[in-house]
């Protein structure tokens, strides 16, 4: 029994540490100290062996040194531990007796919560190892626990082409002195810059428990949801779904401070709430995200609505479509500044994979952009062949888009088509449109205009909300856990009013 103990591999991780920290906060102070840090992740690099302890061979002598170890570069022995040889540089890797252990890298970057009012998200490298590595999606928000240490950043120095190696530098003894940085010597240079990097042997998942990444897992039980509930919680789920009035209190307490468009709020609801995603038999996957676009005047609160369900949704991206590139949509193949490899750095699409990704002035993308989304918004995947990565990554996302109509303003005598430019497949793969028209009544102006003011005055009787965001993403979480079937009336009522549709030119 002790002999099975001895020949395992143990790895230590710490949990819960008390003081969480931003990545923006990390200073030199804190270097060689253990921390929490919280982010989330914008590229993933693959999965490689790390050497961390060596078995040489000397190439002289043919003697055996043993568990050399390594600091994330290859280090041989110094010299031969025979007396009688004084071989320094020839050593031979026995690859068979060396400790190899996965190593991985990520970077994490500032939420947008966190992001002070003026400034660029920043974001750090987390070096991942052992059972840590793949424990990670871009696109979630982690807490990683580990230390902050100290590299060289010898990629920007070295040759276009070359393998670059990192060596951190580790503290010795008690006097706080650091070991010296090796290696250098090729480079052929005297400056060097210094980056840090974070070295987490714990991670931890930071979404909330009823988030986006929840509401779309498709093997979510009534049974697993009602386990991970306390009875309070159970019991307020309970009282909601009692309610007559439901449907109503769920619109206000889910956009407060916007007054009106009841219409375009109920099916902004319904696409959290979502569909039942199915497979065929020929192995198709049919999609159960909904997509939804609103088309209207301006000043009509339309970004203000995208803007709500990108903040109340825990896993939601907002982007610009004017702004916004295809790449940076769905997903770019970058070179690693260090290694040279090509990786994946998500987009949009993915980063809100499992949520909802908001996309405002959808009218303003290059056509070339909107042609890159179609395979994202029907097939829900994002197919990738480039730079010698071919590769099909999930986008399983809901996208919430609002346009402007041609000229600025909605014009009744035409059709939808002929108000927007928007191509028709990029029309056909939306499932709801809404049209908000600019009209004048007193009575409307009147209830708007009260609301602004009241907001700017900070009057709580303004924001009439019935339940809280958390009772609100519980509920949706909930609900989705069902698994409806159509009737076979709702089914010949949907297939008449879809002929009557297409009848009609729609």
């Amino acid at each position: 029994m002790k002999k099975d103990l001895q020949d395992k591999e143990c790895y230590v991780s710490f949990v819960d540490v008390p003081t969480r920290h931003k990545v923006r906060e990390l200073t030199t102070a804190k270097i060689g100290t253990l921390i929490r840090i919280s982010g989330q992740i914008v590229r993933t690099h693959p999965v490689h062996p790390e050497l961390v302890t060596g078995t040489f061979v000397c190439l002289d002598c043919q003697t055996v040194i043993k568990n050399v170890e390594q600091q994330f570069k290859y280090t041989i022995p110094t010299i031969c531990r025979n007396p009688v040889c004084a071989n320094r540089r020839r050593f031979m890797l026995d690859a068979d007796k060396s400790v190899f252990v996965d190593f991985q890298k990520i970077r994490v970057q500032e939420t947008q919560a966190e992001l002070p009012r003026g400034c660029i998200p920043r974001s750090l490298e987390v070096i991942l190892r052992a059972e840590a590595v793949e424990s990670v999606q871009a696109g979630d928000r982690y807490d990683f626990t580990g230390t902050l240490i100290v590299v060289p950043d010898v990629g920007s120095l070295s040759l276009p082409g070359a393998k670059a190696e990192l060596t951190t530098r580790t503290r010795q003894g008690n006097d706080g002195q650091m070991e010296g940085i090796k290696g250098l010597k090729a480079l052929g240079v005297r400056e060097l810059h210094y980056k840090t990097a974070f070295l987490a042997c714990s991670v931890q998942a930071t979404s909330r428990r009823f988030g986006t990444a929840d509401l779309a897992t498709d093997d979510l039980t009534t049974e697993d949801m009602r386990k991970q509930m306390t009875d309070k919680e159970w019991d307020k789920v309970y009282e909601m779904s009692r309610d007559r009035n439901l449907y109503n209190n769920l619109i206000t307490s889910l956009f407060p401070s916007i007054h009106g468009n009841n219409e375009v709020k109920r099916g902004i609801l319904l696409m959290l709430f979502g569909g039942v995603a199915k497979t065929t038999i020929e192995g198709t996957t049919l999609r159960g995200d909904i997509n939804v676009c609103i088309v209207g005047d301006p000043s009509t609160a339309k970004s203000q609505l995208l803007k709500q369900v990108s903040e109340i949704t825990p896993r939601a991206v907002y982007t610009s479509g004017k702004a916004s590139s295809a790449a940076g949509l769905t997903a770019a193949v970058v070179k690693d500044e260090e290694s040279f490899d090509f990786v994946i750095e998500a987009g949009a699409l993915m980063l809100a994979d499992n949520g909802v990704c908001c996309i405002d002035e959808f009218d303003k993308m290059d056509p070339g952009d909107q042609v890159a989304i179609h395979e994202a918004m029907e097939q829900q995947t994002i197919s990738l062949a480039k730079a010698g990565v071919r590769a099909t990554l999930n986008a399983r996302t809901s996208i919430l888009a609002a346009a402007n109509p041609v000229g600025g303003r909605y014009d009744r005598a035409k059709s939808l088509q002929q108000n927007v430019a928007l191509s028709a497949p990029i029309m056909s793969r939306f499932d709801l449109f809404f049209i908000l028209i600019d009209e004048s009544s007193e009575m409307v102006d009147y209830a708007i205009a009260r609301k602004i003011v009241d907001l700017h005055c900070n009057k709580e009787e303004t924001y009439d909300c019935v339940y809280s965001r958390e009772d609100l993403l519980r509920y949706i979480a909930f609900a989705r856990s069902f698994k409806p079937l159509i009737t076979e009336e709702a089914g010949k009522l949907l297939v008449e009013y879809y002929s009557s549709l297409r009848a009609r030119g729609g």
